[in-house]
Parts: structure tokens; sequence; C-alpha cells
């Protein structure tokens, strides 16, 4: 029988507020104990530096700037803008319903919100929550495609998104294996706590926000059945509040800080607990996913499958990690290295800077002229997926002026 897959992003979550990452002052319980028989990544990415084309790269598998997500200096897509993901891109939800699955998202979702880019038309069978994320007010909570109402407290959001996603489990057939994704609306900025928790953490309102959700986390792990994977990220790194470990740069930056997620994947009913160093990315998991339930991926993804390791095998090694800041290619990790990378001849940043994050985690000595070798081969495979991303997008290679 093909696995269930479940699948928790919270939005902005630092690395350090978990105790799996050497969290202390906020609590989880029920993310700790997932983290005890799960999967940990030390060094997974973002699909990109931003909230929307991070979105789609999680669902899609490919860079979001494939699909010039976003198109504007604006990093998400608010309304009335004509930015969406494209009717082409095939989404986690839609290449699984072949493969007999059903398809729900609760939550928000970033990605549209006209005809043809709403999650129904992108795989959903369900969808209950928010087309845009708390920096818009007011902020409607649709049904299917529907306003449910149209000015939502997102202080409710954690317990109306696990309410929606039990009853969906509720009208499942045991038989019939099922994709479902809780996209929260927390952490993100302004910091919204359910009131029966509001003053709980040592970590402020940011800390009451993230215990809620692990508080209805546990009710949702509680009607599972065994076969199902959770997994449980974030679409970016902290932005003004959250631990990023002492790493350099916050949420949207392409340092570490930024763009490093935490990453926990657990096994309903079994596993076993591993820490995986390899440096990985977000758009991994439509691959992961597809190959667990045997489904042909299609050729043209961006992210590499890392489903051996979360079936409890041996992690396998992965390819150089691309680090998007919306349309703009700056960044790639490859194993210890990272360099950061500009456009045409930028000297005002003294760039390109190779670091060797393995040792200096928070990016502050550039190795650029004692390894010359390396930051030549890095930077001219930027330069050679820069040039691929553009071509499909339709855009011309940005130069210094477009920043």
């Amino acid at each position: 029988m093909r696995p269930n897959f479940v699948l928790v992003l919270v939005d902005d979550l630092g690395v350090g507020d978990l105790a799996a990452y050497d969290g202390r002052l906020i609590r989880t319980p029920e993310i700790d104990r997932l983290a005890r028989k799960g999967t940990i990544c030390d060094a997974m990415y973002a699909a990109a530096a931003t909230d929307t084309p991070s979105r789609a790269g999680i669902l899609v598998g490919r860079y979001g700037a494939r699909y010039r997500l976003p198109a504007s200096h604006r990093p998400n897509l608010p309304p009335s803008e004509n930015f969406m993901l494209p009717g082409s891109a095939q989404t986690i939800a839609s290449l699984l319903k072949p493969a007999g699955y059903s398809t729900a998202l609760f939550g928000q979702w970033r990605l549209g919100d006209r005809p043809g880019s709403l999650p129904q038309d992108h795989g959903f069978d369900h969808f209950g929550g928010t087309l845009y994320g708390t920096d818009v007010s007011p902020l409607a909570w649709y049904k299917q495609g529907s306003i449910a109402e149209e000015n939502f407290d997102p202080a409710f959001a954690a317990a109306r998104i696990t309410d929606e996603a039990i009853q969906f489990l509720h009208n499942q057939d045991r038989r019939t294996p099922f994709l479902l994704i809780l996209a929260h609306l927390g952490v993100h900025a302004p910091f919204s706590p359910e009131v029966a928790f509001r003053g709980r953490s040592a970590a402020g309102k940011y800390g009451d926000v993230v215990e809620s959700i692990d508080y209805h986390l546990r009710r949702l792990t509680a009607k599972l059945a065994n076969d199902t994977l959770i997994v449980l990220t974030s679409d970016n790194g902290p932005y003004y509040e959250g631990s990023n470990q002492g790493r350099r740069g916050k949420k949207p930056e392409l340092m570490d800080g930024g763009v490093r997620v935490p990453f926990i994947a657990s096994w309903q009913g079994r596993g076993r607990w591993r820490r995986d160093p390899t440096p990985r990315s977000l758009l991994d998991i439509v691959p992961s996913f597809l190959e667990l339930a045997d489904v042909q991926p299609p050729n043209d993804l961006d992210g590499e499958s890392m489903a051996s390791m979360l079936a409890g095998g041996e992690p396998t090694p992965r390819g150089p990690v691309y680090l998007f800041f919306n349309r703009w290619l700056n960044a790639v990790r490859s194993d210890r290295w990272k360099l950061h990378y500009a456009y045409g001849n930028d000297v005002r940043r003294r760039l390109p800077a190779l670091y060797d994050v393995s040792i200096d985690t928070r990016e502050s000595c550039s190795l650029t002229e004692f390894q010359p070798e390396v930051a030549s081969d890095l930077a001219s495979r930027i330069e050679a997926l820069r040039a691929d991303v553009s071509a499909e997008a339709g855009l011309s290679t940005p130069t210094t002026t477009d920043r």
C-alpha cells in the first residue's frame, strides 16, 4: 500500500527554536517526539529566500524563478497583482492524484488569487485557508473556492487549520492514500498567539505561537494511522524574531541565517533516529514523495530525491544547492563550501565571497583568494543555471542594474 504524507509548513520558523536543534526557550514536546524517531536534516535550505517562490519550490520541486515568481520587487503575491503559479506547473498534489491519492491543503496559499491559480486548480481536492499571509488585512478565510469568513483572525489559525485537517482525515476511506499539507500562518509577523497560549513561552509572543502550533500538531498526529510520513519544516528562516543558531543573516538574506531551515521527517508507527549533515533543499520534497509513492517523477525537476534516507536507508549524496532571492540566483552551497556571487562587475559588496561553512558558520571570512579553483567552479555552475532559468522564464539574464 502506498504511504500517506503529511507536510507541516510553519512560516518563518527558526532552526534554533526547536529542541532538536538545541533550542531552549520554546517548548515543543510533540515536535521533539517526532524528532526522536525521525530524520533531522542539519543543512536543509529553503527553496528561495522569500515566501512565494519558496512555496512554489516546495510544491512543484522546481525553482520559483522558472515561473517568474515573483516578477516584481515585492517578495510575495499581494492582492490585485497578476503573479501566479501557472496552470502548467505540476504540483505534488497533481502528480499524486493519478496514483489514487486524496489531496488537501489547509492554511495559506500565496500562489495566486485568480481562477487557474487556486489550490483546486493545482490538484488539491480540498482547501480551507487564506490566499495570502498575515501581512494582508483584512484576511479572508476560504472554504474551497468561496469566502467563508471575510475578516479572519490569525490567532485562531493553528486551531482552524488542524480542525479542518482532522475533519479531512475523518472523512477519508482508510484504503485511500492521502497527501495532507498544513501551511500554518504562524509564526510570520505580526505574532498573534491563541488566547490560551498567551504569556506561556519564555520567547514572548513568537514563542507562544510556536507552542500553540506544537499543541495542535499533537491533536493531529493522534489521528494518523501507521505508514504515514510526517515532515515538519519552514518556508524560510526567521525574520525579526526567532533563532537562527547564531548564523549570520535573517530572512530574506541568502546568508545561512535567512535560508537554512529546520527539517524533521518521521514515520508514524515506525522509523529510527538519524541526523543528516548533507546540504539539501526543500525542492527535494516532491521527488522524495513521488519515489516513496512509486510514482514516476517529471524529468524537469530541480529537486533531488532523498527517499532512501527518509525510508530508513542510508543517506544519499546531493549535488549543489542553489539559493535564489526572488528571480536572482546569488549563492550556492556545495559540500563544505558556500559561494555568494554577484551579477556583472558588482564590487560594492566584495563579491564573490567563498566560505567554508563547516567551520565558519557565520560566513565571516572569505577564502576566495585562497581557494580560487573552488570559487571559479561554483561561479561557473551559477552562471549556467542562471542562463537556464532565465531562458525558461522568458527573461533576459539580469544585470547589476536590476538590483
